[in-house]
């Protein structure tokens, strides 16, 4: 079941079975969800990422391997936009963060060369897709 602000907010599980089956699989620590182009997999990580967005001190966040991945139309941060907008969370635009009204956030990252990885050392989050 999804959670209370998810219910309140346009994004929900529409393009196929897998979408609900990643989002509803909370047994497992990893799962893994491939497939070709266009088959839901980027929406449903941003599902996945907001569902526990009510919680204080929540963090999530995103993957792409390039910063231009991340911003493209269409895609992860452009789609977040697109459900964000109007519901009380805010965008920074410096940290590529939104923070909700419960002081959870979703950051996006990406991880073109090697060193990037040093840039999240020591964070902490509780979902990365």
């Amino acid at each position: 079941m999804l959670n209370p602000w998810m219910r309140r907010n346009p994004i929900r599980p529409r393009r196929n079975k897998k979408q609900v089956e990643f989002l509803m699989d909370t047994d497992r620590r990893e799962i893994l969800y491939g497939g070709a182009a266009g088959g839901g997999k980027s929406e449903a990580l941003l599902m996945g990422a907001l569902q526990y967005v009510e919680v204080p001190g929540y963090a999530a966040i995103l993957f792409r391997k390039t910063y231009a991945d991340l911003a493209l139309p269409g895609a992860l941060m452009d789609r977040a936009f697109e459900v964000l907008g109007g519901t009380g969370a805010h965008w920074n635009g410096t940290d590529k963060t939104w923070t909700f009204p419960s002081g959870a956030t979703l950051s996006f990252g990406y991880l073109e060369q090697e060193n990037h990885r040093f840039r999240y050392q020591s964070s902490e989050f509780q979902y990365i897709g």
